[in-house]
Protein backbone atom coordinates (compact mmCIF):
# COMPACT_ATOMS: atom_id res chain seq x y z
CA UNK A 1 0.00 0.00 0.00
CA UNK A 2 1.14 3.46 -0.47
CA UNK A 3 2.04 5.96 1.93
CA UNK A 4 1.19 8.66 -0.23
CA UNK A 5 -1.84 9.75 -1.87
CA UNK A 6 -1.90 12.30 -4.46
CA UNK A 7 -4.95 13.92 -5.45
CA UNK A 8 -4.58 17.17 -8.01
CA UNK A 9 -6.39 19.95 -9.65
CA UNK A 10 -7.48 22.55 -6.53
CA UNK A 11 -7.95 19.72 -3.93
CA UNK A 12 -10.34 20.77 -0.71
CA UNK A 13 -9.17 19.52 2.26
CA UNK A 14 -12.35 21.34 4.55
CA UNK A 15 -14.27 20.74 7.79
CA UNK A 16 -11.46 18.72 9.78
CA UNK A 17 -11.72 18.52 12.98
CA UNK A 18 -8.09 18.25 14.33
CA UNK A 19 -5.80 21.31 14.45
CA UNK A 20 -4.10 21.93 11.21
CA UNK A 21 -1.84 25.02 11.04
CA UNK A 22 -1.26 27.75 13.08
CA UNK A 23 0.20 31.03 10.75
CA UNK A 24 -1.82 33.96 10.64
CA UNK A 25 -4.79 31.36 10.40
CA UNK A 26 -6.02 30.38 14.58
CA UNK A 27 -6.08 26.67 15.15
CA UNK A 28 -8.66 24.14 16.52
CA UNK A 29 -10.81 25.65 13.63
CA UNK A 30 -11.85 23.86 10.51
CA UNK A 31 -9.88 24.20 7.63
CA UNK A 32 -10.06 24.41 3.61
CA UNK A 33 -6.85 23.83 1.57
CA UNK A 34 -6.45 24.19 -1.80
CA UNK A 35 -3.22 23.29 -4.78
CA UNK A 36 -2.94 21.85 -7.87
CA UNK A 37 -1.54 18.82 -6.24
CA UNK A 38 -1.55 17.83 -2.62
CA UNK A 39 0.05 14.65 -1.26
CA UNK A 40 -1.00 13.68 2.30
CA UNK A 41 0.98 10.93 4.29
CA UNK A 42 -1.48 9.56 6.58
CA UNK A 43 1.50 7.63 8.82
CA UNK A 44 2.88 10.69 9.58
CA UNK A 45 -0.33 12.85 9.00
CA UNK A 46 1.93 15.26 6.78
CA UNK A 47 0.60 17.15 3.93
CA UNK A 48 2.64 18.66 0.84
CA UNK A 49 0.83 21.07 -1.19
CA UNK A 50 2.48 22.54 -5.03
CA UNK A 51 1.01 25.24 -6.95
CA UNK A 52 -1.39 28.09 -6.52
CA UNK A 53 -1.66 27.09 -2.31
CA UNK A 54 -4.61 28.55 -0.72
CA UNK A 55 -5.25 27.89 3.17
CA UNK A 56 -8.43 29.34 4.68
CA UNK A 57 -9.50 29.29 8.26
CA UNK A 58 -10.81 30.99 10.91
CA UNK A 59 -11.32 34.57 9.21
CA UNK A 60 -7.44 34.27 7.69
CA UNK A 61 -6.26 33.79 4.23
CA UNK A 62 -2.82 32.29 3.43
CA UNK A 63 -1.22 32.06 0.19
CA UNK A 64 1.86 30.58 -1.41
CA UNK A 65 3.72 28.45 -4.13
CA UNK A 66 4.48 25.26 -1.70
CA UNK A 67 3.24 24.09 1.59
CA UNK A 68 4.05 21.33 4.00
CA UNK A 69 1.69 20.90 7.31
CA UNK A 70 2.22 18.34 9.90
CA UNK A 71 -1.26 17.73 11.29
CA UNK A 72 0.60 16.30 14.21
CA UNK A 73 2.63 19.26 15.86
CA UNK A 74 0.71 21.70 13.88
CA UNK A 75 3.94 22.66 12.04
CA UNK A 76 3.91 24.60 9.00
CA UNK A 77 6.18 26.02 6.20
CA UNK A 78 5.32 27.92 2.79
CA UNK A 79 6.91 29.20 0.61
CA UNK A 80 7.29 31.61 -3.22
CA UNK A 81 5.10 34.16 -3.18
CA UNK A 82 3.83 34.00 0.44
CA UNK A 83 1.07 36.33 1.02
CA UNK A 84 -0.83 36.38 4.90
CA UNK A 85 -4.18 38.23 5.89
CA UNK A 86 -6.07 38.51 8.68
CA UNK A 87 -8.09 40.98 10.38
CA UNK A 88 -5.97 44.15 10.60
CA UNK A 89 -2.45 42.31 9.49
CA UNK A 90 -0.88 41.61 6.11
CA UNK A 91 2.20 40.43 5.82
CA UNK A 92 4.16 39.43 2.28
CA UNK A 93 7.48 37.27 2.11
CA UNK A 94 9.57 34.88 0.28
CA UNK A 95 8.66 31.70 2.86
CA UNK A 96 6.76 31.43 6.50
CA UNK A 97 7.31 29.33 9.16
CA UNK A 98 4.96 28.15 11.94
CA UNK A 99 4.05 27.03 14.65
CA UNK A 100 1.25 25.50 17.55
CA UNK A 101 1.85 28.45 19.76
CA UNK A 102 1.26 31.20 17.59
CA UNK A 103 5.31 32.02 16.32
CA UNK A 104 5.73 33.38 13.03
CA UNK A 105 9.07 33.55 11.33
CA UNK A 106 8.87 35.04 7.50
CA UNK A 107 11.81 35.85 5.55
CA UNK A 108 12.80 37.24 2.92
CA UNK A 109 12.04 40.63 1.52
CA UNK A 110 9.38 40.41 4.53
CA UNK A 111 6.70 43.41 5.03
CA UNK A 112 4.44 43.43 8.01
CA UNK A 113 1.53 45.50 8.19
CA UNK A 114 -1.01 45.84 11.25
CA UNK A 115 -3.00 48.48 11.75
CA UNK A 116 -1.12 51.98 11.45
CA UNK A 117 2.48 49.86 11.52
CA UNK A 118 4.83 48.86 8.96
CA UNK A 119 7.28 46.61 9.38
CA UNK A 120 10.40 45.98 6.61
CA UNK A 121 13.47 43.55 6.74
CA UNK A 122 14.69 40.09 5.49
CA UNK A 123 13.35 38.36 8.39
CA UNK A 124 10.54 38.74 10.96
CA UNK A 125 9.38 37.38 14.05
CA UNK A 126 6.15 37.40 14.88
CA UNK A 127 4.10 36.27 17.70
CA UNK A 128 0.37 36.48 17.23
CA UNK A 129 -0.46 35.50 21.13
CA UNK A 130 1.72 38.49 22.70
CA UNK A 131 2.59 40.99 19.27
CA UNK A 132 5.89 40.85 19.89
CA UNK A 133 8.06 41.45 16.95
CA UNK A 134 12.18 40.72 16.61
CA UNK A 135 14.23 41.24 13.61
CA UNK A 136 17.42 39.59 14.14
CA UNK A 137 18.47 40.99 10.82
CA UNK A 138 17.74 44.34 11.07
CA UNK A 139 14.84 46.57 9.83
CA UNK A 140 12.75 49.35 9.87
CA UNK A 141 9.33 49.91 11.88
CA UNK A 142 7.01 52.64 10.85
CA UNK A 143 4.40 53.94 12.84
CA UNK A 144 2.44 57.29 12.61
CA UNK A 145 4.33 59.24 15.43
CA UNK A 146 7.80 57.86 14.60
CA UNK A 147 10.18 55.33 12.22
CA UNK A 148 13.10 53.71 14.02
CA UNK A 149 15.64 51.23 12.52
CA UNK A 150 18.43 49.47 13.35
CA UNK A 151 20.63 46.50 12.66
CA UNK A 152 18.21 44.69 15.26
CA UNK A 153 15.39 45.18 16.12
CA UNK A 154 12.60 44.17 18.75
CA UNK A 155 9.22 45.27 19.97
CA UNK A 156 5.94 45.32 20.47
CA UNK A 157 2.60 45.77 17.89
CA UNK A 158 0.29 46.85 20.29
CA UNK A 159 2.11 48.88 22.73
CA UNK A 160 4.01 50.26 19.98
CA UNK A 161 7.61 49.83 21.98
CA UNK A 162 10.60 49.29 19.89
CA UNK A 163 14.03 48.74 20.75
CA UNK A 164 17.13 48.98 18.18
CA UNK A 165 20.74 48.24 18.19
CA UNK A 166 23.03 49.13 15.94
CA UNK A 167 23.23 52.08 13.35
CA UNK A 168 20.05 53.17 14.95
CA UNK A 169 18.22 55.91 13.66
CA UNK A 170 14.78 57.48 14.75
CA UNK A 171 12.95 60.56 13.31
CA UNK A 172 10.08 61.62 15.02
CA UNK A 173 6.94 62.79 12.53
CA UNK A 174 4.85 64.70 14.85
CA UNK A 175 7.67 66.26 16.96
CA UNK A 176 10.26 66.99 14.48
CA UNK A 177 13.13 65.28 16.14
CA UNK A 178 15.62 62.98 14.68
CA UNK A 179 18.64 60.59 16.66
CA UNK A 180 21.18 58.92 16.01
CA UNK A 181 22.81 56.42 18.26
CA UNK A 182 24.22 52.99 18.91
CA UNK A 183 21.07 51.96 20.52
CA UNK A 184 17.45 53.49 21.47
CA UNK A 185 14.05 52.49 22.84
CA UNK A 186 11.14 54.33 21.85
CA UNK A 187 7.50 53.65 22.51
CA UNK A 188 4.60 56.16 21.75
CA UNK A 189 0.59 56.11 22.14
CA UNK A 190 -0.26 58.25 19.00
CA UNK A 191 -0.41 61.54 20.99
CA UNK A 192 3.29 61.52 23.06
CA UNK A 193 6.19 59.91 22.91
CA UNK A 194 9.51 58.98 24.61
CA UNK A 195 12.69 57.23 24.03
CA UNK A 196 16.00 56.49 25.35
CA UNK A 197 19.25 56.89 23.08
CA UNK A 198 22.96 55.49 24.24
CA UNK A 199 26.59 55.69 22.86
CA UNK A 200 27.32 58.40 20.40
CA UNK A 201 23.93 59.86 20.39
CA UNK A 202 23.28 62.80 17.79
CA UNK A 203 19.71 64.60 17.58
CA UNK A 204 18.88 67.42 15.24
CA UNK A 205 15.55 69.61 15.33
CA UNK A 206 15.82 71.38 11.85
CA UNK A 207 12.51 73.39 12.68
CA UNK A 208 14.44 74.55 15.84
CA UNK A 209 17.73 74.79 14.11
CA UNK A 210 19.21 72.53 17.33
CA UNK A 211 21.92 70.14 17.16
CA UNK A 212 23.01 68.35 20.37
CA UNK A 213 25.80 65.87 20.66
CA UNK A 214 26.04 62.98 23.65
CA UNK A 215 27.22 60.13 25.32
CA UNK A 216 22.99 59.66 26.35
CA UNK A 217 19.93 60.80 26.15
CA UNK A 218 16.27 60.79 26.97
CA UNK A 219 13.61 62.70 25.33
CA UNK A 220 9.11 63.03 26.64
CA UNK A 221 7.41 65.03 24.15
CA UNK A 222 4.92 65.38 27.47
CA UNK A 223 7.06 67.72 29.53
CA UNK A 224 7.77 70.24 27.20
CA UNK A 225 9.67 68.00 24.67
CA UNK A 226 11.98 67.96 27.82
CA UNK A 227 15.87 66.39 26.13
CA UNK A 228 18.14 65.46 28.64
CA UNK A 229 21.51 64.61 27.56
CA UNK A 230 24.32 63.41 29.74
CA UNK A 231 27.77 62.57 29.30
CA UNK A 232 30.23 65.14 26.92
CA UNK A 233 27.13 66.98 26.25
CA UNK A 234 27.24 70.06 23.60
CA UNK A 235 24.49 72.12 22.62
CA UNK A 236 23.91 74.42 19.18
CA UNK A 237 21.34 76.44 18.11
CA UNK A 238 21.96 79.57 15.98
CA UNK A 239 25.89 79.79 16.50
CA UNK A 240 25.41 79.48 20.00
CA UNK A 241 27.34 76.43 21.88
CA UNK A 242 26.55 75.15 25.38
CA UNK A 243 28.30 72.69 26.72
CA UNK A 244 28.16 70.44 29.99
CA UNK A 245 28.26 67.09 31.71
CA UNK A 246 24.11 67.17 31.64
CA UNK A 247 22.25 69.68 29.57
CA UNK A 248 18.43 69.78 29.22
CA UNK A 249 17.02 70.90 26.42
CA UNK A 250 13.33 72.00 25.95
CA UNK A 251 12.24 71.36 22.62
CA UNK A 252 8.17 72.45 23.03
CA UNK A 253 6.36 75.52 22.25
CA UNK A 254 9.25 77.85 24.46
CA UNK A 255 12.66 75.73 23.13
CA UNK A 256 15.40 76.42 26.13
CA UNK A 257 18.37 75.09 27.22
CA UNK A 258 19.52 74.71 30.86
Amino acid sequence: MKKYSKLKTALVVAIMSFSMINTVIAADTPIELKGDVIEYNAQTDMAIAIGGVTIIRDGGVLTGGQATYNFKTQEASITGGVTANKDDMNLKAESLISNANKEVVAKGSVVLVKADNTLTGEEIHYNQATSDISMPLGGNATGPQADIRGDVLSGNLMTNQYTATGNVYLNSKTNDVQSTSDTATYSGNGQDFNFVATGNVNIKSPSRNIVTNSDNATYNSTENGKLVLTGNAVATQNGNIVRGNTLTVYLGDNVNIK
